[in-house]
């Protein structure tokens, strides 16, 4: 028999108007046809809703419009809303700047067709898209299958964040009104309950622009220590963790570290260290931890000088090994 089950596309939209068409039209030319394409927007001030308007072509592009902005990181936000109207028996996410490969959703749908009853989460290989540059780069994962929830914790997140086809029944089990619904943190509290799978192909693409909601930094900060505080405060969650919790809760805390020493936001630089030796010493010793030493041994400006040269070095190598021309995709 034939499988064909519907899959969810949501796609939260605020002040993209420049691209969102891209995004939409990346779903509604999907290989794989048994598609309902839930459009949010989240309060746009722009002309974003004239073009979500001008694309609403098929019967199952179904349109929220929000009269205010819900900004990330609220209870009932623009995803959970839409949670609660979607129909399918999968769910992707999508954001409005970024896109999906054309046989993206078929391939994942493939892949549940012939997976074991217990994988409830699909992910893939991505891009980068560099918006100044138009070039893309490769961004491989770790292609990590079964039960990953310790890898999660010792290693960070493991999937991109628009890549993942997940069984609607997931979202049930986590909850759709979390203060992280519709970002990368749904699939860490999954991966405590399901088992993950893995396509290997790259098949999504998130455009980086001077306007990424990460650009924020003390912002997100906020918003990953109280998922944090509020993730690890479940006593199931804490007992599955065990030990590996404070790997996670320092890793966290030494990222944004080395953030805010970039910025040289140097009180916030100190306090993330601080909390990342307090959670785990040992995890601050390494290439991170180093270079929060220099951070605060050496005057800004050198350590400036030494992070723009790293990351031309990283930049370089990343080029040589996986740079795809933009116009050739």
């Amino acid at each position: 028999m034939a499988y064909y089950p519907l899959v969810t596309v949501i796609l939260p939209c605020y002040n993209h108007g420049m691209y969102v068409e891209k995004s939409i039209r990346s779903v509604l030319e999907q290989t794989y046809n048994n598609v309902e394409l839930i459009v949010i927007d989240n309060g746009s001030t722009d002309d974003s809703l004239n073009r979500i308007l001008a694309l609403r072509v098929v019967s199952s592009f179904k349109l929220i419009q929000l009269r205010e902005n819900v900004r990330p990181g609220s209870v009932d936000g623009a995803v959970s809303i839409a949670l609660k109207q979607a129909t399918g028996e999968f769910v992707s996410i999508l954001y409005s700047d970024d896109w999906y490969m054309p046989s993206k959703l078929e391939k994942q749908v493939n892949f549940f067709e012939h997976a074991d009853s217990s994988v409830g989460v699909v992910y893939c290989h991505g891009y980068k898209f560099d918006q100044s540059t138009a070039v893309l780069t490769k961004w491989r994962t770790r292609n990590r299958s079964g039960y990953v929830f310790e890898d999660c914790l010792l290693n960070g997140p493991l999937v991109i964040p628009i890549s993942p086809l997940v069984r609607r029944c997931c979202y049930e089990i986590i909850g759709t009104n979390n203060l992280w619904t519709g970002s990368e943190f749904d699939f860490f509290a999954m991966s405590q309950y399901v088992d993950f799978g893995f396509v290997d192909e790259y098949l999504v693409v998130m455009r980086f622009h001077d306007f990424n909601d990460g650009k924020n930094i003390l912002n997100v900060y906020h918003r990953v220590c109280l998922f944090d505080k509020v993730f690890f405060s479940n006593s199931g969650t804490a007992m599955r963790a065990g030990r590996y919790a404070s790997r996670w809760l320092a890793r966290n805390q030494l990222m944004f570290a080395r953030d805010f020493a970039e910025t040289g936001a140097r009180r916030h630089a100190m306090s993330a260290f601080r909390k990342a030796c307090f959670a785990n010493l040992s995890s601050t010793i390494g290439l991170r931890g180093a270079f929060m030493v220099l951070y605060f041994i050496l005057p800004f400006r050198v350590f400036s000088l030494v992070m723009s040269l790293l990351r031309k070095v990283r930049q370089m190598f990343a080029s040589v090994i996986g740079s795809v021309n933009f116009h050739s995709l």
